[in-house]
């Protein structure tokens, strides 16, 4: 993918998500379930009650107001891509943070030294998922972490079957597994997964829910159905469905660690 590409297409992101921040909390139940769990690891990490964290997209702050409640002499820097996101999570918590608009996996202008870099369900959105996680693991402080959520392979396998036996092209991303994460060389690093299987009334309400989250970029290079083949794609997923989120929880630690 060329720079400009990139660009274009990190700009579309962030437009939807700035554009969806007023009724996110609405449609976020898996993030919101997810958060709670990549909470209970942080938690269960055992850091130093003052630790220096960051938040790489924090949106409208599930996992932040975790971090604030668990950290309380803790130093919080929370940051999203999309302004009208940190403000919701501004609201949320109040001004004891910092808030700062962010690209993620390009963080320039940071100070380092972090005991704790985090992020919920914002990685599947890099370009450079390599890039960015190395570009982040080297802000981290001597044993610090990075511990993220972020989707993999299997998420949303049904919605592909249902495309394929139609024989259309569906366009969403493919995300890495466990197998082939890319993980950056030099850093230790371990990761376990976990299949959500969440429902929905049909494929209408499946997609309407990923268009409230700001989530409906697809793949690149990705020509959208005509409105008669999505027609005919919606109309073979009336009734419940189900749509797998496949979750993978990331540890990173800090370049010469053991």
């Amino acid at each position: 993918m060329s720079n400009k590409t990139s660009e274009e297409r990190k700009q579309r992101i962030t437009r939807a998500f700035a554009a969806r921040a007023s009724g996110y909390d609405s449609a976020a139940d898996v993030q919101w379930l997810v958060a709670s769990r990549l909470a209970e690891r942080i938690e269960a990490a055992a850091l130093k009650p003052d630790s220096r964290i960051l938040e790489i997209g924090c949106g409208t702050g599930f996992l932040s107001a975790r971090l604030a409640d668990a950290f309380p002499d803790g130093e919080l820097v929370l940051t999203d891509i999309a302004a009208s996101m940190l403000e919701r999570c501004r609201i949320r918590l109040g001004d004891r943070p910092r808030y700062q608009v962010l690209d993620g996996e390009r963080p320039q202008g940071l100070e380092g030294g972090f005991d704790l870099i985090t992020s919920n369900l914002a990685f599947q959105w890099f370009v450079d998922l390599q890039g960015g996680i190395e570009r982040l693991g080297s802000l981290l402080a001597p044993g610090g972490r990075l511990m993220f959520a972020t989707l993999g392979r299997k998420t949303f396998d049904e919605w592909r079957q249902a495309h394929q036996a139609l024989g259309l092209a569906c366009g969403t991303p493919r995300y890495s597994g466990v197998d082939d994460f890319p993980w950056p060389p030099g850093f230790p690093h371990g990761m376990d997964e976990e299949l959500i299987r969440q429902p929905y009334d049909d494929g209408h309400d499946f997609v309407r829910t990923l268009k409230a989250l700001g989530a409906g970029e697809p793949a690149p290079g990705h020509h959208p159905l005509s409105p008669g083949s999505f027609r005919r794609l919606l109309g073979s997923l009336q009734g419940e469905f189900t749509a797998t989120y496949h979750i993978l929880y990331g540890e990173l630690q800090a370049r010469g660690a053991k």
